[in-house]
């Protein structure tokens, strides 16, 4: 992964831009265009909630993995508890992800903005997924976000270094 991908650049823009108020249901399969990752971050909590019931394009998995974190696909499927064959198979045939299974992609972008704020560099924001963290029991941040409270911790973890709080 590359600073230098427009879904990066996009990512890494700072929270201050107005939120988008266009509903979930003008996004037909978000994940598939190239500005849904920025579109996504600026819509409002309720659009987003729509966005994720209505499901991503399954394409979002393969876009997530390799321009945002730079991992391969079945790492991330693996890190999310995703089933591959049922994941890869609505990919190939361009279909939508379930609500839970965006839900789960939705906390990887939700987790991202808040680690790319924090280190203000997508690079860096993705590396920091990818690395062993004490405070997760020697688990990567991106292999807890499977559940709720895994998140809640890596959400916890990029607040309290955000705001120079020690555990």
């Amino acid at each position: 992964m590359t600073a230098s991908t427009p879904a990066a650049r996009q990512l890494a823009k700072r929270a201050g831009a107005p939120r988008a108020t266009a509903s979930a249901g003008n996004l037909k399969g978000l994940g598939a265009g190239k500005g849904d990752f920025d579109t996504f971050r600026q819509m409002a909590p309720m659009s987003q909630r729509r966005a994720i019931a209505d499901g991503f394009d399954a394409i979002i998995i393969e876009r997530v993995a390799r321009e945002l974190l730079g991992v391969p696909v079945q790492s991330l499927l693996s890190a999310l508890s995703l089933p591959s064959s049922t994941i890869l198979r609505k990919i190939a045939k361009h279909d939508r992800l379930s609500q839970n299974e965006s839900d789960r992609v939705a906390r990887v972008l939700y987790i991202l903005n808040l680690a790319i704020d924090l280190f203000e560099d997508s690079e860096r924001a993705a590396a920091w997924m990818s690395r062993v963290n004490a405070e997760l029991d020697g688990l990567k941040p991106i292999e807890v976000l499977d559940v709720q409270p895994g998140y809640d911790q890596v959400r916890d973890i990029l607040s309290r270094a955000q705001f120079g709080v020690t555990a």
